[in-house]
């Protein structure tokens, strides 16, 4: 009788959290989408060369912009913009510099933030509007304002910092844009920048904190690499997350003129890593990374996603992209793997089971099925597998050896690009 009353207690007390979360899930998405826009941009243009770079800007005489994205071939493309974002200045990029030239058919296209229509129709044109003279000429990487978030880029930071807490990974899934304004986002610099030594930017999955790396921190030469730690807010959509790298990465190549870095990501953080990647080649802006490395990550989808959108009170926007089902895996690796920029890819995978729950081959998370998705496999340059459970892994001892012979393998070939 007395297990009996204290697992109900632990039942009563786990709804009434839950129900608190979901409550505070409620408010964060409704003010997410106060925030953030997405629309669906269809370009019309008939022109022989088409790579076409989609601008945001505040005004059109802005000095800065706000993102850009770019696309390739005549399709349909997703922005997402911030209510702050007033226009979309769309240009045929025709000699592929991420620069707006006189004589490049264009348009300006003004952003109703608050109409019900996300679905935009652009046609090119060498003549008609004026175009933003602010822009003419001038290299689009150089201009990003990034508006993402509060977003730290370079700070000094220490895993001991309350940002890397589990109480503000908590944060980051149910309250994700507080976690935002909080100033807990961005890529923090664990060691002073070097200019000598190679950047390592480490990307943690859901719930988790740059903190989660420590036992794999604590082992890097530290003469050779420096650390880097992208913290962000795990509950968003992980489109958005990747565009957000995106522009973070812009500006760090800007300000400190990086010209390798590699990239390690955990569980999630190997999704948001591979979209932002998938991203970048398209806007012919990955030369500098030199290798990616993913550890337990789900590039099949996570099916407990799917049962959060089924039958959750409110669905987290992370758990869109997370189910099998969803466009966002469906579109992982879309890009070609003969392309000029495409990194090396290191697979890395748990598969020790853990829990007498489970009964499926996985490392007692994420299953060996998603782990090892036929697009993942076939986009790697190598595959490892450690019987470590989803946590263990990363304090796994060959881990850190397995790491630093692919890097140094990478920055061979990345020097003969």
């Amino acid at each position: 009788m007395k297990i009996t009353k204290m697992l109900l207690a632990v039942a009563l007390i786990s709804v009434v959290s839950g129900c608190a979360n979901f409550r505070d899930l409620a408010e964060e998405v409704d003010l997410l989408e106060q925030v953030y826009v997405e629309y669906q941009v269809n370009i019309e243009s008939m022109h022989h060369v088409e790579s076409y770079v989609l601008v945001l800007l505040q005004r059109v005489d802005a000095e800065t912009i706000d993102g850009y994205e770019v696309v390739i071939g005549n399709k349909q493309i997703t922005v997402t913009t911030d209510t702050l974002s007033q226009y979309l200045f769309t240009f045929n990029d025709v000699n592929h510099d991420l620069r707006f030239q006189v004589g490049e058919a264009f348009s300006i296209t003004e952003l109703a933030a608050n109409s019900d229509s996300t679905e935009l129709t652009i046609t090119l044109s060498e003549t008609g509007d004026i175009p933003p003279t602010a822009l003419i000429d001038r290299p689009l990487v150089n201009l990003v304002n990034v508006k993402i978030s509060p977003a730290k880029i370079g700070e000094q930071a220490q895993l001991s910092d309350e940002k890397f807490d589990r109480g503000a990974a908590k944060l980051g899934m149910w309250k994700p844009v507080t976690h935002l304004l909080e100033g807990n986002s961005g890529v923090f610099f664990l060691d002073e920048f070097d200019s000598n030594k190679t950047p390592i930017l480490f990307i943690h999955g859901m719930n988790g904190t740059a903190r989660d790396f420590a036992p794999l921190l604590a082992k890097i030469d530290r003469q050779k690499y420096q650390v880097w730690v992208m913290n962000y807010p795990s509950g968003l959509p992980l489109e958005l997350l990747a565009n957000g790298v995106n522009s973070l990465i812009k500006i760090i190549d800007y300000r400190y003129d990086v010209k390798t870095l590699h990239l390690v990501a955990h569980s999630m953080g190997g999704l948001v890593a591979q979209a932002y990647l998938d991203l970048c080649r398209n806007q012919l802006g990955c030369n500098d990374i030199a290798s990616f490395t993913s550890i337990s990550s789900p590039f099949g989808g996570v099916r407990s996603a799917q049962s959060g959108i089924d039958y959750a009170p409110v669905v987290m926007p992370a758990w869109c992209d997370l189910a099998p089902s969803s466009d966002f895996i469906a579109k992982l690796f879309s890009t070609s793997k003969l392309h000029s920029t495409t990194p090396p890819h290191l697979l890395i995978f748990g598969y020790k089971m853990s829990g007498i729950l489970n009964q499926e081959s996985s490392d007692g998370v994420i299953s060996l099925e998603s782990q090892l998705s036929d697009k993942a496999q076939k986009r790697s340059a190598k595959i490892y597998g450690l019987n470590e459970d989803h946590v263990s892994i990363l304090s796994n001892e060959q881990l850190i050896q397995t790491l630093e012979s692919f890097w140094l393998e990478s920055e061979i070939a990345h020097a003969e690009r």
